[in-house]
């Protein structure tokens, strides 16, 4: 009588399928853990260029900046120096005039001095960044803070005379002056803290201008 053999299972292809099976699935998780590091990698990269972007705007040429006088005088302003080119002026403490940034280019490079001593004032953030001034005005009072200076208390007067240039404080003294000239109502304690600074004692010489025009009004 015939035997017949008996068929072996089939236990090594069920092992491939299983082999198969999880090296699918360490693939799908790699390929998953690929694109993760991929959007981190944008998400980085956006972070660290957007600051560099919106410092490094630039201006049209022909877009108008405000510009602030901080002279207790006319004060003008020439794209060449020394008066030469287009002159901008500017009539009493605190006018504002737009300048085309063109132009101010030429100002700040041509009125360098001018720029330092505090006698202008470029009231654009993106201007100033441009031009490289920023530094310098990190220093300096805010044009809104001197304008508006001797209606502040003699405690924020002082603080602020502190970092403001020996040119700007004699402009402000000269601003005191003319109001103890004119009576014009001032805080005593302030006339004093800018006399201080100046090293003045600016209500005699308020006096001593009255005296002089009074006795030229006599002849």
């Amino acid at each position: 009588m015939e035997q017949k053999t008996k068929k072996p299972t089939n236990t090594t292809s069920a092992a491939d399928k299983k082999l198969a099976a999880m090296e699918k699935k360490y693939q799908q998780e790699m390929e998953a853990m690929r694109k993760q590091l991929e959007e981190l990698s944008k998400s980085l990269t956006k972070t660290v260029k957007e600051p560099e972007t919106s410092n490094d705007k630039k201006l049209d040429l022909d877009e108008d900046v405000d510009v602030i006088s901080l002279c207790n005088h006319k004060l003008n302003l020439a794209t060449g120096g020394f008066g030469r080119g287009e002159i901008y002026s500017f009539e009493e403490f605190g006018g504002v005039s737009p300048i085309p940034y063109r132009d101010l280019k030429e100002i700040v490079k041509n009125n360098k001095s001018f720029l330092e001593k505090g006698y202008f004032y470029v009231d654009n953030v993106e201007a100033r960044k441009a031009l490289r001034i920023n530094k310098l005005y990190e220093k300096l009072p805010k044009a809104e803070d001197l304008i508006t200076l001797l209606s502040k208390d003699a405690k924020e007067v002082e603080k602020q005379l502190k970092i403001a240039t020996k040119e700007q404080i004699t402009i402000i003294a000269s601003i005191v002056i003319d109001k103890l000239f004119t009576n014009e109502k001032i805080d005593m304690n302030i006339v004093k803290v800018v006399g201080d600074a100046v090293g003045r004692d600016l209500v005699t010489i308020a006096n001593d201008k009255k005296e002089i025009l009074s006795g030229q009004g006599d002849e």
